[in-house]
C-alpha cells in the first residue's frame, strides 16, 4: 500500500513539474515577443516594425517538442483539469444541455433541410447526386430545396448522362459501387450529372467511368435527354462565377462553393464522434453524405480532433482531392495513404493549382486552441484558421476551433485586409466558461471576431450537432441572435441551419469595379455594414440569399 502511494506521489510532482515547465516556458516567449513589439513601437524603425508585426508576434511556438499558444489570453490546461470535468459530466443526474428525449421534438426544433444541389451542381432541371431525394429511415423528415414534391429513392441505378456545354459532347456514365477517389478524379466539374442515387442505407454509391461512350468531332446536336442536363441557373440565384455558396453539413463541416471551386472544412458526416458504436452521438443526422455532394477539390483541416476529421471520411475522398492542413497532420494522413497534402504553419499562403483558379488563395492563420486524439498525442500537430482569398483580398474566413484573442484576429486583417465576404465562426461548446473559455468563444465573442476581421457576414457554426458542453443545446442560437441585435448586425448574421445553403452572390474587385457595394467593408469601430442586404429566402425554395 504504502508502495503505491509512493508511486502515486512520484507520477503527480513529475506531472507538476512538466506541466509547471511548460506553463513558464509559454509565458517567458510571450513576454519577449510582446517587448519587441512594444520597443519596436517605440522605436518606430521600419525594419524593427515589420519584425514586431502579427506573423512574428503570433508564429508558431513550440515548448518541449509540443505546439503551445503564444496568445496572453490562454490558459495551460492539464490532463487532472481534463478528467474533473469529465467526472462531473458523468455524475450528472439531469439530461445534459437540456436535450429533450422526445426525438419528435428535437426534430421540430432543429430541423434537417436538403442542401439545394440544383444549385451546388449548377442545374435546376434535374437533380444531381443525392439531388432527387436524400430521405432515409435515419432523416425521413429531410426538407426539400425546392417546391417540387420530394421523390423516394430505388434500390437500382443504370447511368447517368453528362453533357458537356465546352465540346459539345455527351457521355455515358455507368454507376456502380467503387470508391469515390476513383468515381471523382476522371468526372470533369464541367458536366453536369442526371441521375438518381441511392442513398437509402447511406453507403458510398459512385461513379466510375467504366462505360464511356464519348463523341467528340464535329457538330453535335444535344437529344432531348442532353438538353435538359444543361446548366440552368434557378431564377435569382447568380451565375457560378459570381457567387459563393456555404452549406452546413455540421459541427465545423461545411461545404463551400468559391466561383465553381469546391471546398470541404474539418470533414465529419457520421453519426458518432469516436466510431459507428461508442462516443458522443449527433442530435440530428447528417443531412446529406460526402456521395451526394459535387467533387471536392479541397479539404480544409483546422486540427485533429475526431469531431473535426473523420476517419472514414478520409478514406472516401483519399487522392481525388488536395487536403490543406497545419504542420503535422501530414503524417496522420500518410499513415492511411494521403500523399496529395500541402502542410502548413501559421502564416502560410499558397496559390491553388490549376489555370482556372488563378488568383485564388489559402492562407493559414493562427486560432488559439489545441490538437489530439489521444491523451499521449496532445498538442504534437498545429491547430489554425483558414482564409480563403482571392487577387489578394479576403473572401471565407473559417475559424475551425478558438478561443478569444482581440490582438489574434485584429492582427489578421491587420495582414490580410478587411472585408471578408463570409467568417464561418463557432458559436457553440462554450460552457463552462472556467474550462471551455480558452478554447472556444460564446456568442459574445463570435460577434468580436466578426468585427475584429471586418467581415461583412457572419455565420455561426459548431452547434447542437453533438453535446459536447454545458449550455442549453439551442442557448447559442439564441444567444448569437441577441449579440447581433445588440450591436446592431442583425442583418449580417445568421445561425446555420443543417443542410440549408446560403447564396451570397461576390464578384472580384476588378469585376465590380471601383466604388461598387461589392467592396463595402465595416467601418470600424461603430461596427456598422454596408452594401449587405437583408438575407432572404428564394422564392419557392430554402436556399437564402444574402
Amino acid at each position: 500500500m504504502g508502495a503505491k502511494i509512493n508511486v502515486s506521489i512520484v507520477v503527480v510532482a513529475i506531472y507538476s513539474l512538466y506541466y509547471g515547465y511548460m506553463s513558464t516556458a509559454r509565458w517567458s516567449a510571450i513576454k519577449r515577443r510582446r517587448l519587441r513589439a512594444k520597443r519596436a513601437k517605440e522605436s518606430g524603425d521600419l525594419e524593427t516594425l515589420r519584425n514586431s508585426s502579427p506573423e512574428e508576434q503570433f508564429a508558431v511556438l513550440v515548448v518541449g517538442g509540443r505546439f503551445v499558444n503564444p496568445f496572453p489570453e490562454y490558459r495551460e490546461q492539464g490532463i487532472l483539469e481534463f478528467i474533473v470535468w469529465k467526472i462531473v459530466e458523468v455524475i450528472r443526474w439531469n439530461p445534459r444541455a437540456g436535450v429533450p428525449r422526445d426525438k419528435a421534438l428535437i426534430a421540430e426544433l432543429l430541423p434537417l433541410y436538403r442542401p439545394d444541389f440544383e444549385v451546388l451542381f449548377d442545374t435546376d432541371s434535374v437533380t444531381g447526386p443525392g439531388g432527387s431525394d436524400l430521405k432515409t429511415e435515419s432523416n425521413p423528415e429531410l426538407l426539400p430545396s425546392g417546391n417540387a414534391s420530394p421523390i423516394g429513392l430505388t434500390s437500382s441505378v443504370t447511368s447517368a448522362v453528362y453533357y458537356s456545354s465546352d465540346t459539345g459532347s455527351s457521355t455515358n456514365i455507368q454507376l456502380d459501387s467503387s470508391t469515390l477517389a476513383d468515381s471523382w478524379t476522371p468526372i470533369s466539374q464541367r458536366y453536369v450529372m442526371s441521375a438518381r442515387i441511392p442513398a437509402g442505407s447511406h453507403d458510398a454509391h459512385s461513379l466510375s467511368d467504366t462505360s464511356s461512350n464519348t463523341t467528340s468531332s464535329g457538330p453535335h446536336s444535344p437529344t432531348a435527354d442532353e438538353t435538359a442536363t444543361r446548366p440552368i441557373i434557378p431564377t435569382g440565384i447568380p451565375p457560378r462565377d459570381e457567387r459563393l455558396t456555404v452549406t452546413w453539413i455540421g459541427q465545423s463541416c461545411i461545404f463551400i462553393q468559391c466561383h465553381g471551386i469546391n471546398f470541404l472544412t474539418d470533414p465529419l458526416f457520421c453519426a458518432r464522434i469516436i466510431n459507428s458504436y461508442i462516443g458522443p452521438k449527433r442530435l440530428r443526422p447528417s443531412p446529406c453524405q460526402l456521395e451526394h455532394l459535387p467533387r471536392i477539390d479541397f479539404v480544409l483541416v483546422s486540427h485533429d480532433h475526431p469531431d473535426h476529421l473523420e476517419d472514414d471520411t478520409i478514406r472516401k475522398i483519399g487522392n481525388s482531392a488536395m487536403w490543406i492542413v497545419p504542420m503535422g497532420l501530414r503524417r496522420y494522413l500518410a499513415r492511411k495513404g494521403i500523399y496529395r497534402v500541402a502542410e502548413l504553419k501559421w502564416w502560410d499562403k499558397i496559390p491553388l493549382p490549376g489555370k482556372e483558379r488563378d488568383g485564388w488563395e489559402i492562407a493559414c492563420t493562427p486560432s488559439m486552441h489545441w490538437s489530439g486524439r489521444h491523451l499521449y498525442d496532445s498538442n504534437r500537430t498545429l491547430w489554425c484558421s483558414f482564409l480563403i482569398l482571392h487577387n489578394t483580398r479576403p473572401v471565407i474566413f473559417h475559424a475551425g476551433d478558438t478561443g478569444y484573442s482581440a490582438e489574434l484576429f485584429t492582427g489578421i486583417s491587420q495582414v490580410y485586409g478587411t472585408g471578408c465576404e463570409v467568417a464561418l465562426v463557432p458559436c457553440g461548446a462554450y460552457s463552462p466558461r472556467w474550462h471551455l473559455q480558452p478554447q472556444h468563444v460564446d456568442p459574445a465573442e463570435c460577434v468580436k471576431i466578426m468585427i475584429d476581421l471586418g467581415a461583412k457576414r457572419l455565420v455561426g457554426v459548431h452547434w447542437a450537432t453533438f453535446i459536447l458542453s454545458d449550455e442549453h443545446y439551442l442557448e447559442p442560437k439564441q444567444k448569437l441572435e441577441q449579440e447581433a441585435v445588440a450591436v446592431g448586425l442583425q442583418d449580417a448574421v445568421w445561425v446555420a441551419e443543417f443542410g440549408r445553403t446560403i447564396v451570397v452572390p461576390y464578384r472580384s474587385a476588378d469585376e465590380a469595379g471601383s466604388g461598387s457595394d461589392d467592396d463595402a467593408v465595416f467601418r470600424l469601430p461603430d461596427a456598422r455594414v454596408s452594401g449587405v442586404g437583408r438575407l432572404r429566402a428564394l422564392e419557392g425554395r430554402h436556399t437564402l440569399i444574402w
